[in-house]
């Protein structure tokens, strides 16, 4: 086991397609992948707030709406 988090960058980086943030009036926003149908839950905040905040900053898609 080890103490480091697992990497993120492939939500913003290219490396895997349909990363983009679902927008709602309840926080940030929904991570989710639009080729899977799947939300991803990053149960620690600070990570979560990092994600959001890089994914922005690296122009993936934010929607309103579940396509």
């Amino acid at each position: 086991m080890t103490d480091q988090p697992e990497s993120l960058e492939y939500l913003w980086d290219g490396t895997e397609e349909g990363w983009v943030v679902i927008t709602s009036d309840l926080g940030l926003g929904t991570i989710y992948n639009t080729e899977t149908h799947m939300a991803l839950v990053l149960e620690d905040e600070a990570e979560y707030e990092h994600a959001i905040r890089t994914m922005h900053e690296h122009g993936r898609p934010f929607l309103d709406s579940i396509p």
